[in-house]
């Protein structure tokens, strides 16, 4: 009697252990996929800016890049088909003449950075910034 106790209860446990954990792989990513961060649900909805480095400054742990936006035939609004601005991305390698694109985070008017003693007049912080291959 006893050994059909030990029985039952083993059944019962291996059951129990089963029933808490994802049916399938498939069960596992659904789950992931309703606890994704609203942040990256977002950020997959951000439009891209793209543009021409004509300026880099590499400090702490940001690069600086002074951009040539590339409107594609759009005249802005002071009559311009370009507007020059500066984004702060984390460190990375980029040249001046480098195409890129980059999503806007947040934008600082009057941004006072220490470690470059300088204020910029309108600085994006951008983040996904990738080099455009023509």
């Amino acid at each position: 009697m006893k050994k059909i106790s030990i029985l039952i209860i083993a059944i019962s446990a291996l059951f129990l252990a089963q029933c808490n954990e994802p049916a399938s792989k498939v069960a596992q990513e659904q789950m992931q996929n309703e606890q994704m961060p609203q942040d990256t649900l977002i950020n997959q909805n951000k439009p891209f800016y793209q543009g021409t480095i004509m300026e880099t400054i590499d400090a702490g742990g940001y690069t600086y890049l002074k951009i040539k936006e590339d409107l594609k035939g759009h005249v802005h609004e002071e009559g311009h088909e370009h507007k020059d601005f500066w984004i702060a991305v984390e460190k990375t390698p980029a040249k001046v003449g480098d195409v890129v694109r980059f999503q806007k985070e947040l934008v600082a008017e009057q941004f006072y950075s220490k470690i470059l003693d300088r204020t910029f007049d309108e600085l994006m912080f951008a983040s996904n910034l990738q080099h455009k291959v023509e």
